[in-house]
């Protein structure tokens, strides 16, 4: 009776090791992005806060927040931005684009719309901003939800 007892014990203990072991690496394998991560350039903040595929995976709809810490009001738009996958470079394409003026202290939020490839292994996001500057995201590999 005591050896049946040790043997469910000693079970338990492994499939709870097993399983916490498990966890570990699921989360540590989880590929890095930057989806979520603020950036800063001449004092407007852009902050990548998601990235979906729609239209039946034909494009890549992203979710901005954008914040406009300079002296002065200014624009930007979807079309300041482009993505990358698989070495080549998408535009914007159709669909509800944000782009406006952004008056000093304002946030706003909005989203893109960009081609999208079926094959794609890598996602990089770049705002280049009017004086040539740029800022790059990685938006990993983007799977349907």
């Amino acid at each position: 009776m005591k050896n049946k007892k040790k043997f469910t014990i000693a079970g338990m203990v492994a499939i709870l090791v097993l399983t916490l072991g498990l966890a570990i690496n699921a989360t540590l394998l989880q590929p890095k992005t930057d989806i979520g991560k603020m950036q800063a350039i001449d004092g407007l903040f852009i902050k990548v806060a998601g990235a979906q595929l729609v239209d039946n995976s034909k494009k890549l709809r992203v979710h901005f927040e954008v914040e406009n810490k300079m002296k002065q009001t200014t624009g930007i738009g979807a079309g300041n931005f482009h993505i990358t996958v698989n070495k080549k470079d998408y535009q914007m394409t159709g669909g509800n684009n944000f782009g406006q003026e952004i008056a000093k202290g304002e946030t706003i939020t909005g989203n893109g719309y960009y081609e999208f490839p079926k094959e794609q292994d890598k996602v990089l996001l770049t705002y280049t901003s009017p004086e040539g500057e740029t800022l790059t995201w990685n938006l990993g590999k983007i799977d349907e939800k």
